[in-house]
Order: C-alpha cells, then structure tokens, then sequence
C-alpha cells in the first residue's frame, strides 16, 4: 500500500468576479455542500437509503465595505444577479456560480464591521493553479 503525501498549508485564496478582484473585501471563505439523502421504510420494515447530488452554498465573510466600488455594495446592489466567481486557493482554482444576496449591515461597536454571507452556489469545479 503506497504511502499518500498529504498537502497541508495556510488557506490563502484570491477572489475574482468576471475582471474584478475582491480579495481585500473577504475575510475567508468556505463551500459547503447540502448533502441529500433519504431513508424509506417498505411494507416489510426494510429500511431503503439513497443519496443524491449535494447542492452548495458559497459562504464568504464579507467586509462591510459600501463604498461605490466595495463588494458589499455589489451584493446590495446587484442582489438576486448570478455570478461567475473564481477563487484561487494555494494549487486549486474554483470556479462557481453564485447569487448575489444582500448582507447585513452594522454590528458590534468598535469592531470591523463583516457580514457573513450564504451565497446560493453551483457545484464549485476545481482545475489545478498555473504555476506563476
């Protein structure tokens, strides 16, 4: 049995929308998936499991930057749009469809103002990095 080398790292990532780079306006970033799956019972009491595709939601906490050219403000003013979005993440690259979705506004005083926001997404499709 081969041994398997696993990639451990830092989570860095950059994040674009079609030309535009939005990296300075996330915090981090997670895809999280929404697995299906359903248990049935039939007449005899067997129990019957199936599982179907995940759907995925994209959630990013977003710095509540509502300036004319700050994420936050896209989502505000762009919500219900979809989006093509790329995250670069050390080697991989993702690429998604999003729905933009409007995020909170304010918070706890005296601190950094960041939305967490759940961005309805398609099934995230990684290809590898260029080196470069």
């Amino acid at each position: 049995m081969a041994e398997i080398p696993a990639n451990l790292r830092l989570v860095t990532a950059t994040i674009k929308i079609g030309a535009d780079s939005y990296t300075e306006h996330i915090q981090d970033f997670s895809y999280d998936p929404t697995p299906v799956a359903v248990e049935v019972t039939d007449v005899s009491g067997k129990v019957h499991k199936f599982a179907g595709e995940s759907g995925y939601t994209l959630t990013l906490n977003v710095f509540q930057d509502f300036t004319a050219t700050g994420f936050a403000r896209k989502c505000l003013d762009d919500e219900g749009d979809d989006v093509e979005i790329v995250v670069v993440d050390g080697p991989t690259t993702w690429t998604s469809t999003i729905t933009l979705v409007a995020p909170k506004i304010g918070g706890a005083t005296k601190a950094v103002g960041v939305s967490t926001i759940a961005f309805p997404s398609t099934r995230p499709v990684p290809t590898a990095t260029p080196a470069g």
